[in-house]
């Protein structure tokens, strides 16, 4: 343990450096424009060391979270001997540590009394990012046409923006305009650690700061080893299916994962996960890595929640092979990453570390199906739209002791990146929401169930618009529930046409809308955990009131008799539905 610090300096300065990162994303928040930042909050910072070394990561998306060290530490080797205060760093390539084209990633070095003491990244999800298609790249034949491919350059030098560069990455962008804009809020959110950054070290020095940061780093590796020593050792096997590979509809891929615990520390290997694809359905190395170590944070308590750092990885081991959908070569695609792949690999480790650790097991978040809607917009100042949304994505699997919190997003998310709401997308974008809700016995069923599923319809006010596809899944495969608890449900698309309406076969293509066509997205709930019939009669009879759970499914999947006159709990009836499929 380093003793060079007194306990309240030590507090003190962990607590600051935390609170720098959160200013850092509320001048995101308060300065961007684009919904994902403003609204959903997709977003994903931090403070580095010197070194690279993961100093204060307190939330964020998770792909994005721990693999921004994968891009400081490439601007540091790229860059050595050219790195000056006031640089900022820039790239959305995967081969340089960005999750997929989508992400991009701005990185700035901290200085202090020229000396490089820091770095400090804001990664987010931009509103389009070049290539074949507006907003997204899910259809695309290889990277180029992903979008345009910024390798990690030098945006910034000593403070002056390099026009050149940001000419050439503008040009190639759909929302000129809006994305000016972005990279200068973003950009500001790392000024605004640089600034307390050299705060803290003007107010305590060098010596006291590193010294600080050491024990911090010391402190929760020892608290990680202390609470994985704990666990039970073993070893415990998952594999999860996702709809398809990204382009060959109805060919389904697998992430297998085994877990072994040992020692005090975890060992995570995906080995025999199914080879990359020639779809969007691949992830890099550095994003599996970040979601497994997210992932595995859940497990570790609440009391650890918010100072996680480069030493609570350090019991955590990651096994993969190259050439896999979770460790892909350099050029496959990866639009589909984060949302697809990203969310079946947590999926496989929410079901390991749910069998090595019952009392703490987390069912997977309904899967995903999420419009990605673009068409001309006069009143954009680019005269295009973008309209990404997750208000039809239904919410979280249960956790043992709890149901599954019902607005929370998609699984890739972990419950980080937010829903937008109704009012806000409609002052955005030209699309009235006729209605947003949950939708009935759409749950995954269990003693503590899933969040619903939910129906979101919207009409067309503009000109031609076109959902690009988007990250969906769910259609065809479901997530698993824990300890007898139920899947996830199968997600289904509508569209209305001239009064028409059709199920959507394959949402995974494009879907074109003229105006007054209508957009309906049923989403199926999350999964569950423990055996439907030991729920509380009570919280059945609470559901059904909120229309959540029919008498129907309350009876014959609960075992719960209802009154449908007056909402009262038969107990008798119930006693003996219950004792008979005991028996059974």
């Amino acid at each position: 343990m380093n003793n060079k610090v007194d306990p309240i300096t030590l507090s003190t300065i962990w607590h600051f450096i935390q609170r720098v990162c959160r200013e850092m994303r509320e001048t995101a928040e308060r300065t961007a424009t684009n919904v994902l930042v403003v609204t959903l909050h997709d977003m994903a910072y931090g403070i580095w060391d010197s070194e690279g070394r993961a100093i204060a990561i307190p939330e964020g998306f998770p792909p994005r979270l721990i693999s921004s060290a994968f891009p400081i530490r490439f601007a540091k080797k790229k860059f050595e001997g050219k790195i000056y205060p006031g640089d900022i760093f820039l790239t959305n390539s995967p081969r340089a540590g960005a999750v997929h084209l989508a992400d991009w990633v701005f990185v700035r070095p901290i200085f202090y009394k020229d000396e490089l003491m820091f770095w400090t990244c804001m990664g987010t999800h931009v509103a389009d990012s070049g290539g074949a298609h507006p907003g997204t790249h899910f259809l695309a034949d290889d990277n180029v046409a992903e979008g345009l491919n910024i390798p990690l350059l030098k945006i910034v030098e000593k403070g002056e923006w390099k026009e050149d560069l940001a000419e050439l990455i503008l040009e190639n962008n759909r929302l000129p305009k809006m994305m000016r804009h972005e990279m200068s809020s973003f950009m500001g959110s790392t000024a605004i650690a640089e600034k307390r950054m050299i705060e803290l070290l003007e107010r305590y020095g060098r010596e006291k700061v590193n010294a600080s940061i050491d024990a911090m780093v010391e402190r929760t590796e020892s608290a990680v080893r202390e609470e994985i020593g704990k666990w039970d050792e073993g070893t415990w096997y998952s594999e999860v299916y996702t709809d398809d590979d990204g382009k060959t509809m109805g060919a389904p891929v697998a992430v297998r994962c085994r877990l072994t615990i040992k020692n005090g520390e975890v060992t995570f290997d995906f080995s025999d996960t199914d080879p990359e694809t020639s779809g969007n359905a691949n992830a890099h190395y550095h994003q599996t890595l970040s979601n497994i170590m997210c992932t595995t944070f859940l497990f570790l308590g609440s009391d650890l929640a918010a100072f996680h750092n480069e030493g609570s990885m350090q019991p955590i081991h990651v096994i993969t092979r190259k050439g896999t959908l979770v460790d892909c070569n350099p050029y496959a695609l990866t639009a589909g990453s984060p949302a697809v792949v990203g969310s079946l690999t947590i999926e496989a480790l929410l079901s390991v570390l749910s069998q090595a650790l019952s009392h703490r097991a987390i069912a997977p978040y309904a899967r995903l199906a999420a419009p990605i809607l673009v068409g001309r917009d006069e009143k954009s100042p680019d005269g295009v739209y973008v309209f990404s949304s997750f208000s039809s994505v239904a919410g979280a699997g249960a956790v043992h002791g709890y149901d599954g919190y019902q607005c929370a997003c998609d699984m890739g998310t972990l419950g980080v990146v937010g829903k937008s709401d109704s009012e806000d997308e409609m002052a955005r974008f030209p699309w009235d929401i006729l209605r947003c809700e949950f939708q009935t016995d759409s749950h995954g069923a269990g003693q503590w169930r899933s969040s619903p599923g939910i129906i979101w319809e919207a009409v067309n006010e503009g000109g031609d618009a076109t959902n690009m596809g988007g990250p969906m899944s769910g259609f065809t495969t479901q997530a698993p529930g824990h300890q007898g608890g139920a899947p996830t449900q199968f997600n289904k698309v509508y569209k209305i046409s001239e009064g028409e309406k059709t199920r959507v076969e394959n949402p995974r293509l494009p879907i074109h809308f003229k105006t007054g066509d209508h957009f309906i997205i049923s989403s199926g709930g999350g999964a569950a955990v423990g055996r439907p019939e030991q729920r509380d009669p009570e919280a059945v009879l609470r559901d059904v009131k909120n229309d959540l759970v029919s008498v129907q499914m309350a009876k014959n999947v609960y075992k719960v008799v209802i009154d449908p006159d007056n909402l009262e709990i038969n107990q008798k009836e119930t006693e003996f539905l219950r004792k008979r499929g005991n028996l059974s």
